[in-house]
C-alpha cells in the first residue's frame, strides 16, 4: 500500500488515472449527445439505433465517472492523512465505501479453492466475510459472478448457516456484484447492509463500484508489481494487511500437518468460536501464544 514515502504506489499515477477516467467519461458523453440529437432528426427506421447507441455511451460515461470519483475520493483521504487531519493512512476500500455511501464492503478475488484473496472496508464486512469462509456459504462465494440482492426474508433460507449468524452482526441484507467480465468473473463485490431490504439505489451503487474496480484495478492493462506480481493499485496494497494471516496459515500447516485451505479453515473456525477477528487470532498464532489446540 502507498505509505507516503514513494513506496508501493505512486499517488501521481492515481491522479493521472482520475483525469484519464474523467476524459473517457467526457468523450463518451459527447458521443451519447450526438446520438441523442440524431435520434430527434433521423428517419424513423434509424431512431432505435441512435437510441441504443445513446444509452450505451451514457452507461459508459457513468462507469468512467464512477471510477474517477471513487479514486478521487481515495486521493482526498490520503491528502487529509498527509495534512494531519486523520490519524492513520486510509485504506482504499474504506475510502471507496465512504464515497459510495456503502459502509461495509468486501472484495473477494477468486483463487484456488479455500484460498481467495479478500479486502474489506470495515470490521462488519470483515466479520461477515469470515462467517462465509467458516460456513462455506454466502454471497461472496458465488463463483457464478451473477449480481444479486438478498433481503432479510431470503438471507436465512438461501444460506441457512451464514444468514442467522450474519444477523447477529447486524447484517440483515446483502447486495453482490460481479468483478470482471461476465464470461470471465474474477470475484465479487459484496455490500453487507443493516436494513432488511436494500433499495435499488444501493444495488446500483454496488454495481457501479464493481464496474469501476473492473475497469481500473482489475483491468488487464494495469501494470504489475515486479516483486509480488499484483497489479500496482491501492486496492491490492490493502492485501498487505492480511500478510499476518498468510504467515499464520503457514504455521498451522506445519503444526497440524495439513493443507493451506484446511489451515485457513481452522483459523477462521477458531476465531468464530471465540468471537474474535481472524486477524487477531492469526497474530496470536504468529506470536506463538496460540496453537489452536
Amino acid at each position: 500500500m502507498w505509505d507516503g514515502t514513494g513506496g508501493r504506489y505512486d499517488q501521481s499515477a492515481l491522479r493521472e488515472l482520475v483525469e484519464a477516467e474523467r476524459g473517457r467519461a467526457d468523450r463518451a458523453a459527447g458521443v451519447a449527445l450526438r446520438h441523442e440529437i440524431l435520434m430527434e432528426t433521423a428517419v424513423e427506421t434509424m431512431r432505435p439505433f441512435h437510441r441504443r447507441m445513446a444509452r450505451l455511451h451514457r452507461a459508459t460515461e457513468g462507469r468512467h465517472r464512477a471510477a474517477a470519483e471513487l479514486h478521487a475520493g481515495y486521493v482526498a483521504a490520503v491528502n487529509d492523512w498527509a495534512a494531519g487531519r486523520a490519524d492513520v493512512p486510509p485504506a482504499f476500500l474504506a475510502a471507496v465505501a465512504e464515497k459510495a455511501g456503502i459502509r461495509s464492503l468486501a472484495v473477494t478475488l477468486f483463487g484456488s479453492p479455500g484460498n481467495a484473496a479478500v479486502v474489506v472496508s470495515d470490521p462488519v464486512a470483515a466479520r461477515a466475510n469470515d462467517l462465509e469462509c467458516v460456513f462455506g456459504e454466502g454471497p461472496s462465494l458465488a463463483t457464478s459472478g451473477e449480481p444479486g440482492v438478498c433481503g432479510e426474508g431470503e438471507l436465512s433460507s438461501r444460506w441457512p448457516r451464514f444468514g442467522p449468524a450474519a444477523r447477529e452482526l447486524g447484517v440483515r441484507a446483502v447486495v453482490s456484484a460481479r468483478l470482471g467480465l461476465r464470461e470471465a468473473p474474477l470475484g465479487t463485490l459484496t455490500a453487507y447492509r443493516p436494513e432488511p431490504e436494500p433499495d435499488a439505489g444501493i444495488a446500483r451503487s454496488t454495481e457501479l463500484v464493481a464496474e469501476a474496480l473492473t475497469a481500473t484495478a482489475l483491468h488487464p492493462d494495469t501494470r504489475l508489481d515486479a516483486e509480488d506480481g499484483l497489479p500496482v493499485h491501492p486496492l491490492f496494497g490493502d492485501l498487505d494487511l492480511e500478510a499476518v494471516l498468510h504467515q499464520a496459515t503457514g504455521v498451522v500447516m506445519s503444526t497440524h500437518d495439513c493443507t493451506a485451505p484446511d489451515a485457513l479453515a481452522l483459523i477462521r473456525a477458531h476465531a468464530y468460536t471465540r468471537d474474535e477477528s481472524v486477524i487477531d487470532v492469526a497474530r496470536t498464532i504468529v506470536d506463538r501464544t496460540s496453537t489452536l489446540s
